[in-house]
């Protein structure tokens, strides 16, 4: 039995992030109301488009009055309709779904954010939880090229603890993510710091890299991965996870490192639309 029905909710703000990429501030006040606690970093809903479909997004951000974003990115028929409304349009919310990151309040403990174009969305709602928990945490924020980069103007308080990459050069530290992320955990002085504790979110052969270099130097790890959804529910079987079985908006959609190292689908392959599995 769906205990999260569809509840149509408000579009209170906009906000461009970057190219092709937009934030949208939904109000789901009465929605949350329902809810036993708040949502957190990690856990997505289900956003339903009027007359077009529903997909599942990534939650970015919450507060206690209800306010939830969503960042999107104009990829595709569902996410070019969202593109395309405007505040005070309706749309259609379940959820949330999923496990969320598991953090800890600990003083002795460094929190590394790895985040790849709009895999940027779950670690901006860690980084600020992070924030508000008076915990430790580096963010490496990577594009292409700078006008890919999600929105500087964000983390301006916070700029002390945001390492931005570009593949190009054209902002920030020239590389990929990866690049930066060894580049982090390679400085003499890095090495005298904290026990470091690694979350990630983003392409995933990406995450199977940051992945890699977790495991070389033993460090812990937790990766929020996507697939595609129909339900949301577990039902569909189009996120499923081989060889173990897991299903990525049920078991997930945030993994550790003990369990990924089972899963020989990531970082490799993925099912589409008809069931066919497919390399990434």
């Amino acid at each position: 039995m769906n205990e999260k029905p569809l509840t149509m909710v408000k579009i209170l703000k906009i906000i461009n992030e970057c190219e092709q990429v937009k934030s949208f501030h939904l109000q789901t006040k009465k929605m949350q109301e329902k809810l036993k606690s708040l949502p957190k970093p990690g856990q997505f809903i289900m956003v339903w488009v009027p007359g077009v479909d529903e997909i599942p997004m990534s939650l970015s951000g919450c507060d206690d009055k209800g306010n939830w974003t969503i960042m999107v990115k104009n990829v595709g028929e569902c996410t070019k309709a969202l593109h395309g409304l405007k505040i005070g349009d309706l749309l259609g919310v379940r959820g949330p779904f999923g496990n969320y990151f598991s953090i800890s309040t600990s003083r002795s403990i460094l929190n590394v954010l790895v985040g790849g174009g709009t895999g940027v969305a779950p670690l901006r709602f860690l980084a600020r939880t992070l924030k508000d928990n008076e915990c430790d945490f580096i963010m490496i924020e990577g594009a292409k090229t700078k006008s890919k980069i999600i929105n500087i103007d964000e983390f301006k308080d916070l700029s002390h603890s945001i390492i931005y990459c570009t593949e190009d050069g054209s902002f920030g530290f020239k590389g990929t993510t990866v690049d930066a992320f060894r580049n982090l955990l390679d400085k003499e002085e890095f090495s005298d710091k904290k026990a470091v504790r690694v979350y990630t979110c983003g392409p995933e052969k990406m995450m199977h890299e940051i992945f890699i270099e977790c495991k070389k130097r033993n460090l812990q790890l937790q990766a929020s991965l996507e697939r595609i959804m129909r339900c949301g529910l577990g039902l569909c079987g189009l996120c499923v996870l081989d060889p173990l079985g897991l299903l990525v908006c049920k078991d997930g959609p945030i993994f550790d490192s003990e369990t990924l190292k089972k899963l020989t689908d990531f970082g490799r392959f993925k099912m589409d639309f008809t069931g066919k599995k497919v390399s990434l």
